[in-house]
């Protein structure tokens, strides 16, 4: 795992005070006050809770496994590079791929369908069209509704704000 970074100027002139609370030197000096943030949630510390060593942040724990570093690394997984944790885009449950199979899953929770890869409702993963003889233009009924091109991995940092996480 990287050494922890500040979540505002991405440096790792960071302090550790006590359990998840964590300040940033560069932070502090450019702010002229004490910058305080969680090193799990990577969300400033509210100035209320200055006493705790937990955080009570909304989501805390959500937040911290999504931004894991953890990736599957299986060869054989069709989610090969993907974050090991997905949050559902339907119900935000905590989710992992089981490696077998295509990358689309359904939540067990919601029953949503989405790509554990692109984060696609409607995905067609890495099919090959024209390996299959299939043009894009016959597709052209799909257009809107699915993503024909190969998907790529997205980053769980770049859902975040669409989770409203």
């Amino acid at each position: 795992m990287n050494s922890p970074k500040c979540p505002i100027c991405q440096q790792s002139d960071i302090g550790k005070l006590d359990g998840q609370r964590a300040v940033c030197r560069s932070c502090s000096k450019s702010k002229r006050c004490v910058f305080q943030f969680c090193l799990a949630c990577q969300r400033e510390w509210p100035r209320d809770s200055s006493t705790t060593n937990s955080c009570m942040l909304p989501n805390c724990a959500l937040r911290a496994a999504l931004l894991s570093d953890t990736k599957i690394s299986d060869p054989q997984s069709s989610a090969r590079g993907c974050p090991y944790f997905r949050a559902c885009p339907g119900c935000k449950a905590l989710l992992t791929h089981n490696g077998i199979g295509c990358p689309n899953i359904v939540c067990p929770h919601c029953g949503r369908g989405f790509c554990f890869r692109c984060l696609r409702q409607r995905c067609f993963g890495q099919i090959n069209f024209e390996a299959l003889g299939l043009l894009n233009h016959r597709l052209s009924f799909f257009q809107d509704e699915v993503h024909v091109s190969p998907c790529k991995v997205v980053d769980n940092k770049q859902n975040l704000t669409v989770l409203g996480l």
